[in-house]
């Protein structure tokens, strides 16, 4: 509870700036402004701008725009790779305004995770590499590539025989297979015929 007003609401300065925001030093990032909303369903934990949601109804009433405005702003810190020290403003603000244990549940959840996976939250190096980091990708592999030919009734598969037909559905997506299936025929070729050959050369008769 907020202690100079009486309500869940942050407190102002009278300039109207946010007083945690304000012993932040980051600039904002144009453009970010009403442009993350809230995960609905799966695991919101891992997404960057789901964590700070959990801590957000710690600090706003559900519903207020200044939370989303908040939202955005810890989203951009965590992509930066600065997930510590939004977990430490996520206490402080917490313990600055005095949140009952209760009240504080969703604040100390959220600044736990950031703690335990700081080395997981390697967001700015996967967007300097253009590598995805939403779960999307992944979990649509894992159902579509996967669960929809693994999961035949009666079907039954031993490692290696389930490896194999993934690869080859993993190429075929891909596009990749026309090349592959070249390569896999030199190759065979080669083990094949392994007598003619030294160091990948044919040898003259």
């Amino acid at each position: 509870m907020d202690p100079g007003t009486g309500s869940r609401r942050h407190k102002q300065l009278t300039s109207g700036q946010d007083t945690w925001s304000a012993r932040c030093d980051e600039s904002r990032t144009a453009g970010a402004e009403g442009g993350l909303r809230e995960t609905t369903g799966g695991n919101t934990g891992t997404a960057p701008a789901g964590l700070p949601y959990k801590a957000a109804w710690s600090f706003f009433d559900k519903g207020e725009p200044a939370a989303e405005e908040w939202v955005a702003d810890q989203a951009r810190k965590i992509l930066l790779g600065k997930s510590a020290q939004v977990a430490a403003g996520i206490r402080r603000r917490a313990t600055t305004y005095g949140y009952s244990p209760a009240e504080r549940a969703g604040a100390d959840e959220a600044a736990r995770y950031l703690d335990n996976k700081k080395d997981y939250l390697g967001y700015a190096t996967a967007l300097e590499k253009g590598w995805p980091i939403a779960t999307g990708v992944i979990e649509g592999a894992a159902r579509w590539l996967v669960k929809d030919r693994m999961d035949i009734t009666g079907a039954r598969w031993g490692l290696e025989g389930a490896e194999a037909i993934l690869k080859l559905r993993a190429l075929i997506a891909s596009g990749d297979f026309d090349a592959y299936w070249r390569f896999h025929l030199r190759r065979e070729h080669e083990r094949i015929h392994h007598a003619r050959y030294r160091d990948g050369l044919i040898l003259a008769a």
